[in-house]
């Protein structure tokens, strides 16, 4: 079976989890936004979940990934197939959450 290159979608049907702001994070007053890439596979799976821009904290940029590692998704379907979909992601971590 081909493994066709992601198509870049700007929606996609998951649950998407909210990040747990670290508590040290909060402690020390870091703020910032991290986005993750992720693809969604064939069946729903995450596949190739990478930071693409980072928030500037390790902590923060850790939360994001583990949330998106949290995430579940149907599959992308296009005519009523499903293919393989890119997913950008912001998380802001802002301390007025």
């Amino acid at each position: 079976m081909e493994v066709s290159a992601p198509k870049n979608v700007s929606h996609l049907d998951c649950e998407l989890v909210k990040p747990d702001y670290p508590p040290l994070s909060r402690r020390r007053g870091e703020t910032g936004t991290a986005t993750v890439r992720f693809v969604v596979g064939l069946t729903g799976k995450l596949e190739d979940i990478q930071l693409q821009q980072s928030s500037g904290f390790s902590r923060l940029d850790d939360a994001a990934l583990a949330a998106v590692h949290a995430t579940t998704c149907k599959p992308f379907l296009e005519n009523g197939q499903p293919i393989r979909a890119a997913y950008t992601r912001p998380y802001n971590f802002s301390l007025s959450d």
